[in-house]
C-alpha cells in the first residue's frame, strides 16, 4: 500500500516536472521570440531614427540654403536696381565701373575678398598679355607682383586664358584642368570662385577681365550662375562705358589732328572763365595760324596740307603744359587756353611754341616764301583784356592780325605788345621785323 502511494507520488512529481519543463520551454521559446521581435523592433527604430536624423539634417541644409537664397535675393533686391541703374548711366565714367562690379559681387556673396582684374581696354589693341588689378575689397595691401598677372599664370590667369568659371572643387577635378595642377597666384588670395568677364559679339569673343570671390559667407544655391550674372552685367557696363567715351571723344575731337575741336574747346573755356572769375584767378588765350598756308596747299597739294596740320599739332602738343587746352579752331587756325597764366607768362609760352614750329623740319618747308613753316599768333589775358572767353578770343585774334601785318612768324599781345627778336623799328612799331619768315 505504501509502495503504491510512493509510486503515485513519484509519478505525479514526474508529471509535474515534465509540465514544469514544458512550461519552461514554452516560456523560453516565447522569451526568445520576444527578444528577436524586440531586437527587430529596436533595429527598425534605429533605422527610422537614422533616417529621421538624415532627413532632419537635409531639411536643415535646405533651410540654410533657403536662408542663403533669401539673403541673396534680399541683397539683390536692395542693391541690384541702383547698381544696374548706375552701370547704364549715359555719363558713366569707365573708371567707375570696376568699383561697381566689386560692390555688386560683395552684396551677393558677402565675401571676405573680391578682386577684379581687367585686361586692357575693350576694343583696343592689347599692348601686353597682362591682367591688372583695378578694384578690390577685403585686402588692405596687395604687392605689385600679385596685382599684375600674365595671361595663363596661376588660377586667375588660367581662367582668363580658358574663359570658364571655376569653383574650389573644380580645381581638384583634373579633367577640368587637362590633367594639370594649377598653382595659386598669391598666398593672401583665398578664392572660392573665379570667373572671366567676356564680351560676346557677332565677330569675336573678347576677354575683358577676371572677377575673383573668396571666403563667401552667403552661399547662393548656384554660385556659378550668380557670378555669371555679375560678370555679364560687368562686361556690358564696361563695353557701354568705353563705347560712350569713344563717341564723346569723336564728338569732341578734330578728326584730322586728334585735337579738341572748336565746340568742345569753347565749352571748356567757358568753365575755365567761370572758375577764374569766381576764384579771382588768371587765365590767358593764345590763338595762332600757319603763315602762307594757302601757298603751301597750292604748291604741294591738299594731302600734303593735311599732313602739315597733323604734324604741327604734334609739335605744339609737345610744347604746351599738361593743364593747357589745345584745340584746332578751324582751317589752319589753332588755339590754346592757359589756366593760371598772366599776360607775361602767356607771351613766354606762346613764344616757345612759335620757336618750336619755326625750327621744326616740316616736309616741303623750303617751298614756303621764306623757306620754312612758321606761325603768327596773338595773346589776350583775363581780366585786363576781356571779362569772358569770347572777348579774350576776339582780342587775341586781333593781336594775331597785328602780328601778320608786322611781318609774320611772331606773336603779340592784344593792344600791340609783342615779343620776338632783337628790337628794330618798323611803321607798325613792332620789334623783330628783321626776322620776317613769311
Amino acid at each position: 500500500m505504501l509502495e503504491t502511494v510512493v509510486d503515485r507520488l513519484l509519478s505525479a512529481e514526474g508529471l509535474m516536472l515534465s509540465a514544469a519543463a514544458l512550461i519552461t520551454g514554452l516560456v523560453l521559446t516565447r522569451l526568445r521570440s520576444f527578444r528577436r521581435a524586440r531586437s527587430d523592433e529596436l533595429e527598425q527604430l534605429r533605422v527610422e531614427k537614422t533616417r529621421a536624423e538624415t532627413q532632419a539634417r537635409e531639411q536643415m541644409r535646405m533651410v540654410a540654403r533657403l536662408r542663403a537664397d533669401e539673403r541673396t535675393v534680399a541683397s539683390l533686391v536692395r542693391f541690384l536696381p541702383s547698381v544696374v541703374r548706375e552701370l547704364n548711366m549715359a555719363h558713366l565714367d569707365p573708371n567707375r565701373v570696376p568699383n561697381l562690379i566689386v560692390q555688386l559681387a560683395t552684396a551677393i556673396f558677402e565675401p571676405e575678398q573680391v578682386l577684379l582684374f581687367l585686361y586692357g581696354a575693350p576694343g583696343a589693341a592689347k599692348q601686353d598679355t597682362a591682367l591688372r588689378l583695378r578694384a578690390h575689397h577685403g585686402l588692405s595691401k596687395i604687392p605689385h607682383t600679385a596685382s599684375v598677372i600674365a595671361l595663363g599664370a596661376g588660377k586667375i590667369g588660367w581662367v582668363a586664358e580658358h574663359r570658364i568659371e571655376m569653383a574650389t572643387e573644380d580645381w581638384l577635378n583634373f579633367s577640368r584642368t587637362e590633367g594639370n595642377t594649377v598653382a595659386h597666384n598669391h598666398p593672401s588670395f583665398h578664392l572660392d570662385l573665379i570667373a572671366p568677364l567676356v564680351h560676346h559679339s557677332d565677330k569675336q569673343e573678347e576677354l575683358l577681365g577676371v572677377l575673383c570671390v573668396g571666403k563667401s559667407s552667403a552661399r547662393p544655391r548656384d554660385p556659378k550662375l550668380m557670378i555669371q550674372m555679375v560678370t555679364n552685367l560687368g562686361s556690358l557696363a564696361l563695353m557701354n562705358s568705353y563705347n560712350l567715351r569713344q563717341l564723346r571723344e569723336q564728338a569732341n575731337n578734330d578728326g584730322l589732328t586728334g585735337l579738341t575741336n572748336k565746340r568742345a574747346f569753347l565749352e571748356q573755356l567757358g568753365i575755365l572763365m567761370t572758375t577764374a572769375e569766381r576764384e579771382a584767378r588768371k587765365a590767358s588765350v593764345f590763338i595762332f595760324d600757319i603763315d602762307h598756308f594757302k601757298h603751301y596747299n597750292d604748291t604741294n597739294g591738299h594731302m600734303a596740307g593735311d599732313d602739315l596740320l597733323k604734324t604741327l599739332a604734334r609739335v605744339v602738343r609737345d610744347k604746351v603744359r599738361p593743364v593747357d587746352m589745345l584745340a584746332r579752331y578751324g582751317g589752319e587756325e589753332f588755339i590754346v587756353a592757359m589756366p593760371d597764366v598772366d599776360a607775361a607768362e602767356a607771351l613766354s609760352l606762346a613764344e616757345r611754341i612759335r620757336e618750336a614750329v619755326a625750327s621744326y623740319p616740316f616736309q616741303h618747308g623750303e617751298t614756303q616764301p621764306h623757306g620754312r613753316i612758321s606761325i603768327s599768333g596773338g595773346v589776350a589775358s583775363f581780366p585786363m583784356d576781356g571779362s569772358n572767353g569770347n572777348d579774350l578770343i576776339k582780342n587775341a585774334d586781333q593781336a594775331l592780325y597785328q602780328a601778320k601785318e608786322a611781318g609774320r612768324n611772331r606773336v603779340g599781345r592784344y593792344r600791340g605788345v609783342n615779343i620776338g627778336d632783337a628790337p628794330s623799328t618798323d611803321p607798325a612799331g613792332w620789334p623783330g621785323s628783321g626776322r620776317q619768315a613769311g
